[in-house]
């Protein structure tokens, strides 16, 4: 597996549904977060999920995820999501996650997912063997 530094930025807005009754981001939610992340990241470098993997029947599937919230956030706050594909190989690809308050980069919360490529029936197998061409363009990321 090879390390990368591929990552992009996006600047997001706390929505009230995302919050609990006390009022702060539902811990949950950051994980959508996540998603919102690597599928903009994903699209950013001309790989979009839709039409790269779902619609050639692959699922990519997160088989591990961690996330260490350090401050709150609140309704109608902004905050920074940076994505940043950090490695993958030919069965997995593995993303990091940081937020941040737009104002003084304090970090809120920090995040990695793991994923296997599986086909329609639910089995792993290798993407450079069953799909050459999805990567090579993967590939060419590390040139």
């Amino acid at each position: 597996m090879k390390d990368l530094n591929i990552s992009h930025s996006q600047e997001l807005e706390v929505r009230w549904g995302d919050c609990d009754a006390a009022g702060i981001v539902y811990y949950v939610k950051y994980f959508d977060w996540f998603t919102d992340g690597r599928v903009a990241l994903l699209k950013h470098i001309n790989i979009p999920y839709q039409k790269s993997f779902h619609e050639q029947g692959i699922t990519v599937v997160v088989i591990e995820a961690t996330c260490r919230y350090r401050k709150n956030l609140k309704s109608e706050e902004n905050f920074i999501l940076w994505t940043k594909l950090a490695r993958f190989s030919r069965t997995r690809m593995i993303f990091d996650y940081i937020i941040t308050k737009p104002d003084n980069e304090q970090v809120v919360a920090e995040g990695r997912t793991v994923h296997t490529f599986v086909d329609n029936a639910g089995k792993p197998f290798n993407i450079g063997k069953n799909y050459p061409e999805l990567w090579e363009k993967l590939s060419a990321l590390y040139e």
